[in-house]
């Protein structure tokens, strides 16, 4: 049994183990993945997940990534942050559910976990997330956790044969320690 880190009802994050890149990569380069990241013609070859690896343990403290798992110990996704800022405190989250788990909550659940590690264990006042504009489901999964649309980098991406804005959607802590 790996280590959990924040459990949820659903899902929870854990701590990402080396045994997880076949199926993050695997998830990852799913077209239906990866261009809702980048575009539709990006992909990665399996030797970039084991420098992935690597970079994670070198960074956990600057980007932090989880495996998502069900609370039957199954891995459906990998979330965490792409970079924090600790001057400015805040941190960019992603996320992404193995296709054949996604409709099931666990993406909502997902980076309500994330903004509860972000705001309480990493102390940060601000989470942010790119989206592209035609992923409805990943901007239903922000609005539900909270998250406000702050900005639009406009034709900003090439994807599918169009280009696509990105969204920006952000969430703050909201305290009076803050």
């Amino acid at each position: 049994m790996r280590p959990v880190v924040l459990k949820g009802e659903k899902v929870s994050l854990a701590i990402f183990l080396k045994e997880d890149l076949s199926k993050s990569w695997e998830w990852y380069n799913d077209r239906s993945t990866i261009r809702n990241f980048f575009n539709s013609a990006y992909f990665t070859p399996p030797e970039e997940e084991e420098e992935f690896y690597g970079e994670l343990k070198k960074n956990k403290e600057r980007a932090p990534v989880f495996a998502v798992i069900r609370n039957d110990g199954t891995s459906v996704g990998v979330a965490g942050f792409n970079w924090i800022n600790w001057i400015a405190r805040w941190g960019e989250v992603f996320y992404y559910i193995a296709p054949d788990e996604r409709g099931k909550g666990y993406g909502t659940e997902t980076v309500e976990l994330l903004c509860q590690y972000a705001f309480t264990h990493l102390n940060l006042r601000k989470v942010w997330a790119k989206v592209h504009e035609d992923n409805l489901p990943s901007i239903r999964v922000l609005e539900k956790n909270g998250f406000s649309l702050s900005g639009r980098f406009r034709e900003h991406v090439w994807s599918d044969g169009r280009y696509l804005d990105e969204l920006i959607y952000e969430k703050f802590r909201r305290d009076e320690n803050d």
